[in-house]
């Protein structure tokens, strides 16, 4: 006996998309997008794990990820920490100053923050890039969810 596949007559290009605005709230702000979509105690965990990773990957000296030129992989870390949303803006700001992230100037004088020879500093940058890694994959079950795939 075989299952019969469930078919659907729309195209790729005529696949339900998750909203734009849900996705952006997911990410400005981990577990919002749950909530809004209903999902309570899913909010709760995800927000309360990816808060808590980067709690602690501050709290142990972790280092924000900045691009810097020259430096390729800059970028692969500012990527997972920019994953964390506002949390990652409110750090920069209260390590730089608002007026040092309007200035115009280039990304180099910004700084991370972090201590490299504190004995937490690589777990927490760990900390940090997972926080913004595991938000972004929050984002991909949101999606999942919008758009009926998942329950």
């Amino acid at each position: 006996m075989t299952k019969k596949s469930k078919q659907t007559s729309e195209s790729p290009a005529t696949a339900k998309r998750a909203p734009i605005a849900l996705l952006a709230a997911a990410w400005i702000i981990p577990g919002l997008g749950h909530w809004i979509l209903g999902k309570r105690t899913r909010a709760l965990v995800f927000g309360g794990v990816v808060l808590a990773c980067f709690i602690t990957g501050v709290l142990i000296d972790g280092e924000l990820g900045i691009p810097q030129r020259g430096n390729p992989f800059s970028w692969l870390t500012t990527f997972a920490c920019i994953g964390n949303g506002i949390l990652y803006f409110i750090r920069l700001i209260w390590i730089n100053g608002i007026g040092s992230l309007f200035s115009g100037g280039p990304a180099n004088e910004l700084v991370g923050g972090g201590n490299p020879v504190a004995a937490g500093f690589t777990y927490g940058n760990t900390f940090l890039y997972s926080a913004g890694l595991m938000n972004l994959l929050t984002i991909l079950d949101i999606s999942d969810i919008a758009r009926g795939e998942k329950d």
